[in-house]
């Protein structure tokens, strides 16, 4: 509930100034320039971006559950973020693989946290690329890129911690399990988690979920931004939508109500600056990216999880 709370608050603020500074007839714009003909491919650029985020998230689980499984719970996990608040449909779709493979929850996790790593790694670097590309990597336009830098630096520190002094990790953890009178729960509960976690980094189980990180950004979510300019009669450059992408990633990325609303706006705006565009061509182009991407995929999450419904239901008057 303070999670929630605090980002109605912030998307408020965001929100707040944003119609402040941006006049409400700024979508007149759109009028006569809407090219309806893009928007099914809009719709077909999203369902291709879940093809490599899910087969990832299918290695990542070391095929513990089946292709489909992870597909249609990636979508409805994707969809349910732009409704529930602190990425509220990742823990569902971690529920729902959890059913589907009867892993266990800290399983389940410690996989999700690697794959918010490679996500995080993956946009910096598209988003650093992108900048360089273009010729905008001056200083002004690095401070997020290094506050994502050193993040991504201490994510990469713990699973070094955890792949090379795993020894002394463990007897760390247990001492401060032990502190608080835990000891009993960290040994039966989390402590093998933790092995595990440290075996599946040893090998090169990681190496086909890494090779899909960057496609599933660049040949996924990049190609939605560039077609909702097309869609508006706003053209942008595939560099311009990669970078757009990269803010529009770490916008969501800070606590706000559901789906980024408000910080997502002023994120997008942000990058038109940088670019020399006009702010108020941002706030519509953000506008609409947030729209379509808000419609598309909470009506194929809907579809995926009634698919999901049935699956298990036949499932059951089978067994």
């Amino acid at each position: 509930m303070r999670k929630l709370i605090f980002g109605i608050i912030v998307s408020g603020i965001a929100i707040y100034f944003l119609q402040k500074n941006f006049d409400i007839s700024e979508f007149e714009r759109l009028e006569g320039k809407v090219n309806w003909w893009i928007f099914p491919l809009l719709i077909l650029s999203n369902l291709w971006a879940f093809i490599p985020f899910s087969i990832r998230w299918y290695h990542l689980l070391e095929k513990k559950i089946t292709f489909h499984q992870s597909f249609s719970t990636a979508i409805i996990g994707v969809g349910l973020n732009m409704v529930l608040p602190a990425r509220g449909g990742d823990l569902v779709r971690l529920l729902m693989n959890k059913r589907d493979s009867d892993l266990p929850l800290t399983h389940l996790l410690s996989r999700i946290f690697l794959e918010k790593v490679m996500d995080l790694g993956s946009v910096v670097v598209i988003g650093a690329t992108a900048l360089f590309y273009m010729g905008l990597g001056q200083s002004k336009n690095l401070s997020l890129l290094l506050i994502s830098s050193l993040v991504i630096i201490g994510m990469l520190v713990g699973l070094i911690l955890v792949k090379y002094f795993l020894f002394f990790l463990r007897s760390v953890a247990l001492k401060c399990f032990s502190l608080i009178g835990k000891q009993s729960l960290y040994e039966t509960k989390l402590d093998h988690h933790l092995v595990e976690f440290s075996e599946f980094l040893q090998g090169d189980k990681l190496i086909k979920p890494l090779a899909y990180s960057l496609p599933t950004w660049v040949f996924g979510y990049a190609i939605s931004y560039y077609l909702a300019g097309m869609l508006i009669g706003m053209p942008i450059s595939f560099p311009e939508a990669l970078l757009f992408m990269f803010l529009g990633g770490m916008g969501v990325a800070i606590p706000s109500a559901p789906s980024g609303i408000g910080v997502f706006h002023a994120a997008i705006i942000s990058g038109f600056i940088i670019l020399g565009r006009d702010p108020g061509e941002g706030l519509v182009y953000a506008t609409v990216v947030h729209l379509t991407q808000f419609l598309i995929t909470t009506v194929l999450a809907c579809f995926a999880y009634f698919v999901w419904r049935l699956s298990h239901q036949k499932n059951m008057r089978i067994n």
